[in-house]
C-alpha cells in the first residue's frame, strides 16, 4: 500500500489519510463478516488479493492445460506418425483393392455357376417332358392322373423360365402336345392306373 501511494507521489498528509481510511475498511469488513455478513471486496483487502491469487493459480493451470493440448497435438502429428499413418492408409488401400479383385472374381465365377445350373434346369425339364412323351405315346404304359400334373408343373416353370430370360425354344412343343392329347384321351376313357386297377382319389 505504502509503495502504491509513493508511486502516486501523493502528499504525505493525503497519503495517511487514504491509508487510514483503507484500515478502518477494512477492519469493519472484517468485524462485518466475522458476524456472517457479505462484504464487499473492496472492503478487504486480503479478500482482494486472494481472488487474485487464485486467479493466478487457474490461469497457470490454463496454461499448462494448453501447453500439454499442443505436446499432444504435435506428437501426433510428428513426421514419425504421419509416416505410421501414411503407411497404415497405404496398407488398407491395398488390401482394399486385393477385396476388391476377390469380389469381381467370386462373382465372375457365381455367373458361371449360375449359367450352368440354367442349363441343368432347361435341359433337365425338356428331358422329363420329352421321355415322359414317349411314355405316354405306348398304349401299354398305364400312367396315373398324378404324373400327368407332375408333368404339365415341370412344364410350366420350364415356360415361365423361358420367357423370364426372354428365351424361345421349341424343342418341347410336339412332346407337350402328346402328352395333352394322351390325357384328354385317358380323361375320355378311364385309362388313367387309378381307373383302371380300380383305386380311388382317396386311397
Amino acid at each position: 500500500m505504502i509503495n502504491f501511494v509513493e508511486y502516486l507521489q501523493l502528499p504525505a498528509q493525503i497519503a495517511v489519510v487514504v491509508i487510514g481510511v483503507v484500515f478502518v475498511m477494512n477492519v469493519i469488513g472484517e468485524i462485518l463478516e466475522f458476524k456472517g455478513k457479505v462484504v464487499p471486496e473492496f472492503m478487504k483487502i486480503r479478500k482482494y488479493f486472494s481472488r487474485k491469487k487464485h486467479e493466478k493459480k487457474e490461469t497457470a493451470q490454463t496454461l499448462k492445460e494448453v501447453k500439454q493440448l499442443l505436446g499432444d497435438v504435435n506428437a501426433h502429428y510428428s513426421a514419425d506418425n504421419i509416416t505410421k499413418r501414411d503407411s497404415w492408409m497405404q496398407w488398407v488401400n491395398n488390401r482394399a483393392d486385393v477385396y476388391d479383385t476377390s469380389i469381381v472374381e467370386i462373382k465372375n465365377q457365381l455367373t458361371s455357376v449360375t449359367e450352368v445350373l440354367e442349363e441343368l434346369f432347361v435341359q433337365n425339364s425338356r428331358d422329363r417332358i420329352i421321355d415322359f412323351a414317349t411314355k405316354v405315346t405306348d398304349g401299354k404304359n398305364l400312367v396315373s392322373r398324378e404324373e400327368f400334373n407332375r408333368i404339365f408343373k415341370v412344364h410350366a416353370k420350364y415356360e415361365a423360365f423361358l420367357e423370364d430370360r426372354k428365351m424361345t425354344n421349341g424343342e418341347v412343343d410336339v412332346a407337350i402336345l402328346v402328352i395333352q392329347e394322351s390325357y384328354a384321351q385317358h380323361m375320355k376313357e378311364h385309362t388313367f392306373l387309378e381307373d383302371v386297377r380300380g383305386y380311388s382319389s382317396k386311397n
